[in-house]
This record gives structure tokens, sequence and C-alpha cells, in this order.
């Protein structure tokens, strides 16, 4: 009786293993199928990155003793003149609200203005409707360069171009009153802030930047002739009193600290194509003003004479530079394999995996880039079904 039961244990342990056997062999079969993806022809950079520093010859924009809150009417990156009136200093907020409103009632009048003047001056309709699409297009610029702070006036001209499409001559009193009720408007609240109120004027020509991160005279482009790695990471912005700064002159520089393995990478190079990610999609072309190494750190100095506003109000920046591009097909690092001493990969073709030699000039941990054939004949070609995930892949092995 136990003789029986021991055996019928026996069977039942048997039963099981060859259940889990033949489990782990679907399992395996299942996971072990046969994964292609197609080869693409593509060209990628092979860029360095790293985070430095705008530099501008700046001049600080002081009050020159003047206090109050300020009220720019400038934006940054405008390009203004020496004397330019920059903003307006308000001794309290009584003084800035009246000078608000007043500077809005001014758009109003400027707006109700020009189309008074569409309607004396016997503009026709053809003409009107062409000014109203010139005034539509040039909001909807405004808004796609995120830029909604100059779309204020368009707007106010386009609402009374409208207006004026449909009036006629017996609509030119309404006009002249409304014009003349907005003048008393305005001349009211400027007495309400003229004694209250200083303005402030550029000290010299060139391009405005609102407010001060310190780096205005520490970080000058004649220290960029001098400075070393290390130093250059270990400035430190000074305060600064200022309502703002002027960039001076028209060329602008980036410094940056690499290491001694990526400069060398750049040595004998007079210009460099590089992106800021943060500020734009872009790529810039830049010259090499400067390219030194200090032990095993470098500094590589760029500059520029491109005054574009994301350039003149930057200063800590992301930057990629690049080194240089590659072509070729995109194969996965998973579908190299060797036979019999080349490498390659497996291509199928039908039900039949065939071995194709590889070679390749440029490498990530990801994938090769491998030069496209003349024919799928001679080598990997264009759209060909590499192998990626599949084993006891033999040539012109069929395979299901």
């Amino acid at each position: 009786m136990k003789k029986a039961r021991i055996s019928t244990l026996f069977t039942v342990l048997a039963l099981i293993a060859v259940g889990i056997y033949i489990l782990y062999q679907e399992t395996a079969n299942l996971t072990q199928q046969i994964r292609t993806v197609d080869v693409l022809e593509v060209t990628v950079e092979d860029k360095i990155s790293a985070r430095g520093m705008f530099v501008r010859e700046q001049l600080v924009v002081t009050a020159s003793g003047k206090t109050g809150t300020a009220e720019y009417l400038v934006q940054d990156g405008d390009k203004v003149s020496k004397g330019q009136k920059l903003a307006v200093l308000f001794e309290g907020d009584a003084a800035r609200v009246a000078y608000s409103q007043a500077d809005e009632l001014e758009e109003r009048l400027a707006a109700v203005e020009y189309a008074y003047s569409m309607i004396t001056s016997g503009v026709d309709s053809q003409k009107m409707d062409q000014l109203i699409f010139d005034d539509i297009a040039a909001i909807t610029e405004s808004l796609s360069q995120g830029d909604a702070g100059r779309v204020g006036s368009d707007y106010s001209a386009l609402q009374q171009l409208v207006v004026s499409r449909g009036a006629t001559e017996d609509d030119k009193a309404a006009f002249e009153e409304q014009i003349s009720q907005l003048k008393q408007e305005v001349a009211g609240y400027q007495k309400q802030y003229s004694g209250s109120s200083s303005s402030l004027r550029a000290p010299d020509a060139g391009y405005f930047t609102g407010g001060l991160d310190g780096y205005e005279t520490v970080l000058t482009p004649e220290l960029l002739e001098t400075v070393s790695p290390q130093e250059l990471q270990a400035l430190q912005p000074a305060p600064q009193e200022g309502v703002g700064s002027i960039t001076t002159g028209f060329r602008w520089y980036y410094a940056v600290v690499l290491d001694k393995v990526q400069a060398d990478r750049l040595q004998q190079r007079t210009s460099l194509e590089v992106y800021f990610p943060e500020l734009s999609a872009k790529s810039l072309e830049m010259q090499v003003n400067r390219l030194e190494t200090v032990g095993e750190q470098s500094i590589l100095v760029l500059e520029s004479t491109r005054m574009d506003p994301l350039f003149l109000t930057a200063r800590e920046q992301d930057i990629d530079i690049v080194v240089g591009r590659h072509s070729g097909l995109k194969v996965p690092s998973q579908a190299l394999r060797q036979q019999e001493g080349a490498w390659g990969v497996f291509v199928l073709d039908g039900g039949v995996a065939a071995f194709k030699p590889i070679t390749w000039d440029y490498s990530t941990e990801s994938y090769f880039l491998v030069p496209c054939a003349a024919s799928s004949k001679e080598g990997l070609f264009r759209y060909d079904r590499v192998i990626v995930q599949g084993r006891n892949l033999e040539d012109n092995k069929v395979v299901e």
C-alpha cells in the first residue's frame, strides 16, 4: 500500500515537471519570435553640450538721484538712440495710474483720428479692405512670435478701420466730437502726473534691456581676453543700482568652459554652428574668438554680430556645438551579430534570414549608421527588414 502511494506521488511530480517544461518551451518560443525593423536613411548631428554665459558691452542706466516706480516706454531688445526716453519715474501710485490712463486714451485717440482720416480722405472700400487685412496680418504675426505686447495699438487701429469701413460723411461730426472729448480727457490726466514724474533717457545708443543681473560690469568683453576657465567659473555677480542697461556696439560674445577632450575636437575651427536650445530651434553660425586649454579645462569664446533680442537679453544658457553630421542607415545595436568573424546583421527576405556584413563610421550606445549599398544584393539597403530579435539564425536559413 505504501509503495503504491510512493509510485503515485512520483507519477504526479513527473507530470508536473513535464507541464512546467512544456510551459517554459512555449513561453520561450513566444518571447523569442522573430522581430524586425525597416532600416531608414537618416542624418544626425554630433554635438558637444555645455552651459555658458552671454557677454556684452553693457552700460548701466541709472536714475541719477531720481526715485520712484518706473514705467518702461521701450521693450527688451529694442534699439534706442542716445537721449531717447526709456522710462518715466513716478513718485506715487496716483501719478502712475494717471499716466496709464492717459496712455490708454492716447492710443484710443490715435485710432479714432486714423479712422477719421480714412473717412475725410475719401479712401475707397477696396483700399479700406486692404488696410484691414494688413492690420489682421500684423496682429497674427505678433501673436505667432509670442509678442502680445505689440498687439494693442494694431488692435485699436483695426477696430477703428472696421468702424470707418461702414461710416459715411454723415458720421464725420460724431468722430470730431469724440476726438475733441478724448483730447480733453488726455490733457486732464497729464496734469495729474506732470508734477510727480520724471523721464529717464538713454545715456548712449544701443539695445535696451530692462532689469539688471549683476554681471553687467563683471562679465565684460575685455575680461574674456585673459580670463581662465577656473576664473570664469568662479565669477560672481556684483549688485547694481539702475533700471536697465544699454548694449553698445554691434558685437556680443558667449563664453563656456569645456573639458580638454571636447576642446581638442574643436581645434583649427574658425567658426562653429551652434544651437541655444532654450532660446531657439534655429542654429547660428558664430566665429571662434578664443580657444585655450589650461590644465584639463578649456575656455571657448564665440562671437557674433547678429543683434537679436533673444541673444541680447539672455545670460546663462545651454549650448549645443555641432561637431559634425553623419548620414547612413540607422541600425539598432541589438541587431548587430558576428558571423565567421565578420560583423553584420540578418535581414528577413520573405521567409529567409540572410546575413549582410556591415561597416560603420558613427555609432552610439543604441544605434549604428551604416553606408547604404547601391542595391539590396550588394549590401544593406534602405527598407531592408533587419532582424533585431531571434535565435538560431543562420545565413540563408528559412525562419518562421
